[in-house]
């Protein structure tokens, strides 16, 4: 009876939440991604020159890919999605993990937070590399969905913080920006690192 309950609450959970934010997978026939924003469209990205990759190596997974792009407006973009499904959870903070993975995967000198803004199911980090050069990341986390995208020029992270402040200046835009290139995925990299798991019921 207690996991039936257990099971019941899960579903009621995974129904508030993507009321409350969802957001539309990647489309390849407009090669566009529509980020969501208080159960509005808030911010769609359209891809130039996309080279996707479907991972699927987990059965917690329900949806999985990461898209690289030259952008023709952005520059170089980097993405993972991840949908878990609802019987699986993170076994700690998904954005500390992707940052783990780039710092290791890059072999970074050194790997700095100079900016954070975080503002609803969003987290904005501009990254100081090797002490030298800028890189941009946006974050969006729900109950099953993340997002992880790396913004190489900033010119995208900058139009998505000006969309929620029209006020905000990026002082890191015209600096030296990171030229590296990630292609890593937390899915691929969870058969060793375990990055998510099932959940274990009581019963």
């Amino acid at each position: 009876m207690r996991v039936i309950k257990h099971l019941f609450l899960l579903l009621l959970t995974t129904i508030f939440f993507y009321g409350c934010y969802s957001i539309t997978s990647y489309s390849n026939s407009t090669q566009k991604l529509t980020f969501v924003k208080d159960k509005s469209p808030f911010i769609s990205i359209e891809f130039s020159t996309p080279r996707q990759n479907y991972y699927s190596f987990s059965s917690c997974v329900d949806d999985s890919y990461t898209i690289q792009d030259i952008n023709k407006e952005y520059g170089k973009i980097f993405l993972e999605y991840i949908d878990l499904n609802s019987a699986c959870k993170w076994s700690g903070l998904p954005d500390s993990f992707f940052e783990t993975s780039v710092n290791f995967d890059l072999k970074l000198k050194a790997f700095e937070v100079v900016e954070k803004i975080n503002s609803g199911a969003y987290s904005f980090k501009t990254y100081k590399i090797n002490d030298e050069s800028y890189l941009s990341a946006v974050y969006y986390s729900t109950t099953n969905t993340n997002i992880f995208l790396l913004d190489y020029d900033g010119k995208f992270y900058t139009k998505m913080l000006k969309k929620i402040d029209p006020s905000y200046e990026n002082k890191y835009l015209n600096k030296k920006r990171f030229e590296g290139d990630y292609t890593s995925s937390l899915v691929r990299k969870n058969i060793i690192e375990s990055y998510f798991r099932y959940e274990k019921l009581e019963l």
